[in-house]
C-alpha cells in the first residue's frame, strides 16, 4: 500500500514512482513528477509531502517548508507533514518553530522519529535536559535504534554524567559493533570522567574501524595531550591533518604541541595557517608568545620575567580571547631569528645532572595529581611539579642561610633587585607552570592592565554551567550551596519571610526562583596578621543561563584592596617561615601548620589568571622539602586541596581538613642525598633547558 495513497491505481502508481525517484537521489525527477500530479489533483497530500521531501534533500528548504505547510492546510492531522516541516525548519535554523511543529506531531502520534528529531533540535540549542527526555522517550518506542542511544549518551555526557553516557553508548555499540561514532563518544565519556586508559582503548577501536576517521584522531590527541603525551598527540594530529588538512582545531592543537616541545618554527607555521583561516582565533596570542619564547630560549631566566616583558593589554586580551584587532598600541614580537635553533626534541637525556634531578622529582611530581572525577594524570605537569618543588626547596634553603638577594628584572613583584619574599617563592612555581603549558595564559593578575586590575579580573571556576554539572567541580556543589544559603540572610537584604524558602531550596533553579535575580555572596576569610579583621574570600555566584540553565561558580576578583590584604597575610606567615628556617631544630608541627597557613591564604587570594591551585600545591611540597620532609601520601580520593581552603574561613579549619592524612605521611628525607642534588636553576638555567627537561619521559 502506498503511503498517503488515495486508492486510485493510476495516481498511487505515480506517487510510488515519485517516492522511488526521491529515495534514489533523483530529486529533480521527483519534483517534476509530483508537480505534474498536483496539476491533476491540487489537494494531493502525498504529492506535497513527496515534493517537499525532494526540495529538502536538494537543499531548497524554503520550498520544502511551503509544501509541507500546504499538506498541513489540507489535513491538520497529518503527522508526517508536521514532522517533516519541523525537520526542514530545524535545518533552516528556525529551531523554535521546528520544536513547535515536532511537538504538534508528537501530540498526534507517539512516533520515535518525532522525539528523536526534537531531541536533536534541543541538543543543538544546548537544552540538554529536554533533549535527554526526548531521546529517552524515543528509546522506549524503539529500543533498537543505535542513533538514538548514541545521542542519549551525548546528552548524558553534556550534562556531566559520564557514567550514564557510557551505558548509553555501550547500548548503541551492542546494536552495531562497527559503530565508530559510538566507540568515539564512549572513549570521550571515559576521558571526561578521567579514565584515560579506557579512553585510549576505545579511541583506538574507533580508528581501527575507520583509519580515515579524523574526528577520532582529534579527540584521542586531546586525551593524549591531557596526560602530557605530546609525542602521541603529535602523531594523531599529523594523521588527522593528512585526512582533513582544513581541520582548524587539529591545526591549532598541533601548533600548541610543537610550541610546548620547543619546536617553534613548525608551531609558528601552524599558528599562521590557523590565523589565516580564522583571523579572530586566539592562536594569534599564542603565536606572539611562541615568538617571545623563541627569542628567550638561550637567555638566563634570572635576567627577565615574562609577566613584565609581555604587555599588560596583550595578556588581558589573551585571557579574554578578544579579537586581535581590538588590541591597540601593541608592539609585535620580532620574527624568527635564523641564528636561534629550535629545541632539539628528545624524550630521554644523557645529561647526568638533568637525569638525577628528573629521577628525584618523579615521586614528588606524582603528588600533584588529584584522584577526582575529570582529572587526567598529566605526566608533563607532574614533571613541572617535581622540578619546581626541588628548585623552591633549594632556593629557600639558600635564603635561610642569608642568600636572599633577588636579581633585578627576574621577579614579578618589581624589576628592582630586592630581598626574597613570599612572591618570589611562588614565582618559581609560576615560571615552570607558564612554560610547561603554553596553551594556558598564566599571569599575575596585578600585572594585567591597571583598569582590569581595579575592576577585579580574577579566577572563575563553575560548578554548574548552563545545564551541565561540571564533572571536576560539581562534587563541591552541595557544600558551596549550603554556604551560599547561610550567607544570603546577612548579605542580600531579603525579608525574613523569604529565608525559609532559601533554606528549603535544593538546587539552582529553586534558589533562583526565590531570589529572582542574578546575585553573589562573599565567603569570609579571617585575618591572622590583623586579628578580628574579616577579609573578602571568594564570591559564590548564581546567574541565569539560557536555555533553562544556571551558572553557579566561584569568582575570586583580584582587586587592589584584596591584594593589600592578602599580601599582608602572606608576608606575615612568610616571615614566620624564615624565622623557623633560621632555627637549628624547628618544631615540625609548627612548621607544618605554617606551611598550610601560607597555602590557605594563597588559595583564598587566587592571584593568578590560571594555575593558582597547581602552583599552591607545588609550593606546599617544596616548603616541606626545605625542612627535610617529603609528603608521601597522595591527596585522598575525591578531595581537591584548593577547595578545602577556598570554602573554609580560617587557616586552622584548613589545617584540620588536611592534617589527618597529610601529617602521618610526612617522611624525613636524607638531607645528605638532597643536598648532593645538582641545583635546578643551574641545570635548567634557560628556557631551552627547562623545555628539554619537561620533554623527558
Amino acid at each position: 500500500m502506498v503511503q498517503h495513497g488515495v486508492g486510485n491505481v493510476e495516481i498511487d502508481e505515480q506517487i510510488a514512482l515519485g517516492y522511488l525517484q526521491v529515495n534514489t537521489g533523483n530529486f529533480q525527477n521527483g519534483i517534476i513528477l509530483f508537480t505534474q500530479l498536483l496539476k491533476k489533483k491540487p489537494d494531493l497530500i502525498a504529492a506535497y509531502l513527496g515534493r517537499g521531501t525532494a526540495f529538502a534533500l536538494a537543499g531548497d528548504l524554503d520550498s520544502a517548508i511551503h509544501d509541507f505547510s500546504q499538506a498541513i492546510t489540507i489535513d491538520a492531522n497529518c503527522v508526517d507533514a508536521w514532522k517533516r516541516r519541523g525537520q526542514a525548519k530545524a535545518a533552516r535554523g528556525l529551531e523554535s518553530d521546528a520544536i513547535s511543529d515536532l511537538t504538534q506531531a508528537s501530540k498526534l502520534h507517539r512516533d520515535h522519529e518525532v522525539f528523536h528529531q526534537r531531541g536533536l533540535v534541543y541538543y543543538r540549542l544546548k537544552n540538554y535536559k529536554r533533549a535527554l527526555k526526548d531521546f529517552e522517550e524515543a528509546t522506549k518506542i524503539d529500543h533498537s535504534n543505535k542513533l538514538t542511544w548514541n545521542h542519549l549518551g551525548l546528552c548524558f555526557n553534556a550534562i556531566g554524567k559520564p557514567k550514564e553516557a557510557i551505558e548509553a553508548h555501550m547500548k548503541a555499540i551492542s546494536l552495531d559493533k562497527d559503530f565508530k561514532e559510538a566507540w568515539t563518544n564512549l572513549a570521550q565519556a571515559y576521558k571526561d570522567w578521567g579514565k584515560y586508559d579506557r579512553a585510549e582503548q576505545y579511541f583506538t577501536k574507533a580508528i581501527a574501524i575507520d583509519k580515515a576517521y579524523s574526528h577520532a584522531y582529534h579527540l584521542r590527541s586531546l586525551a593524549r595531550f591531557g596526560v602530557g603525551d605530546h609525542e602521541g598527540a603529535l602523531t594523531d594530529l599529523t594523521e588527522a591533518l593528512k585526512i582533513e588538512p582544513q581541520h582548524i582545531e587539529c591545526r591549532h592543537l598541533r601548533a600548541v604541541v610543537y610550541h610546548g616541545l620547543g619546536m617553534i618554527r613548525p608551531a609558528i607555521e601552524d599558528y599562521n595557517k590557523v590565523i589565516l583561516a580564522k583571523p579572530d582565533h586566539f592562536a594569534w596570542y599564542q603565536k606572539e608568545c611562541a615568538l617571545y619564547y623563541h627569542h628567550h630560549l638561550d637567555i638566563s631566566r634570572d635576567t627577565y620575567n615574562t609577566d613584565h616583558d609581555l604587555e599588560p593589554n596583550f595578556k588581558e586580551s589573551w585571557c579574554k580571547r578578544n579579537h586581535p584587532n581590538t588590541l591597540t598600541g601593541y608592539h609585535a614580537q620580532p620574527p624568527i631569528d635564523p641564528k636561534i635553533p629550535d629545541v632539539q626534541y628528545s624524550n630521554t637525556t644523557t645529561n647526568p645532572e638533568m637525569k638525577a634531578l628528573i629521577e628525584y622529582s618523579r615521586e614528588i611530581g606524582k603528588l600533584l595529581h588529584l584522584n577526582c572525577p575529570g582529572y587526567l594524570s598529566n605526566a608533563r605537569q607532574q614533571r613541572f611539579c617535581g622540578l619546581a618543588a626541588i628548585e623552591l626547596a633549594q632556593t629557600l634553603k639558600a635564603v635561610f642561610k642569608g642568600k636572599n638577594e633577588v636579581p633585578k628584572n627576574s621577579a614579578s613583584s618589581t624589576k628592582d633587585a630586592h630581598k626574597f619574599g613570599w612572591r618570589d617563592m611562588y614565582d618559581i612555581c609560576v615560571k615552570w607552570r607558564q612554560y610547561s603549558e603554553p596553551n594556558d595564559p598564566v599571569w599575575w593578575v596585578d600585572l594585567l592592565t591597571p583598569a582590569q586590575f581595579a575592576e577585579g579580573f580574577g579566577s572563575h571556576t563553575p560548578m554548574v554551567t548552563g545545564q551541565t554539572n561540571v564533572v571536576r567541580y560539581y562534587p563541591e556543589f552541595k557544600r558551596a550551596f549550603g554556604i551560599m544559603k547561610s550567607l544570603i540572610k546577612d548579605q542580600c537584604n531579603i525579608p525574613t519571610s523569604m529565608m525559609k524558602k532559601v533554606e528549603e531550596a535544593k538546587d539552582c533553579k529553586e534558589l533562583y526562583d526565590v531570589m529572582r535575580r542574578d546575585f553573589w555572596v562573599v565567603t569570609p576569610c579571617y585575618s591572622t596578621a590583623t586579628p578580628e579583621k574579616v577579609m573578602e574570600g571568594t564570591r559564590l555566584t548564581l546567574q541565569y543561563s539560557a536555555p533553562e540553565g544556571y551558572e553557579y561558580s566561584i569568582r575570586t576578583p583580584g582587586t587592589p584592596p584584596r591584594w593589600v590584604d592578602y599580601d599582608l597575610e602572606l608576608n606575615h606567615f612568610f616571615d614566620l617561615l624564615l624565622q623557623a628556617g633560621a632555627q637549628q631544630n624547628p618544631d615540625i608541627e609548627q612548621v607544618s601548620d605554617l606551611i598550610l597557613s601560607i597555602t590557605f591564604y594563597w588559595y583564598n587570594f587566587m592571584p593568578l589568571s590560571r594555575g593558582t591551585a597547581a602552583c599552591g600545591y607545588v609550593a606546599l611540597l617544596g616548603m616541606f622539602l626545605t625542612f627535610g620532609i617529603k609528603i608521601t601520601a597522595p591527596v585522598p580520593e575525591g578531595m581537591m586541596v584548593d577547595w578545602e581552603g577556598i570554602l573554609r574561613p580560617r587557616p586552622e579549619d584548613f589545617i584540620g581538613a588536611l592534617k589527618s592524612w597529610m601529617y602521618p605521611s610526612r617522611q624525613k628525607i636524607s638531607q645528605e642525598e638532597f643536598d648532593q642534588l645538582p641545583f635546578v636553576n643551574q641545570v635548567f638555567p634557560t628556557l631551552r633547558t627547562m623545555i628539554t627537561g619537561l620533554n623527558v619521559k
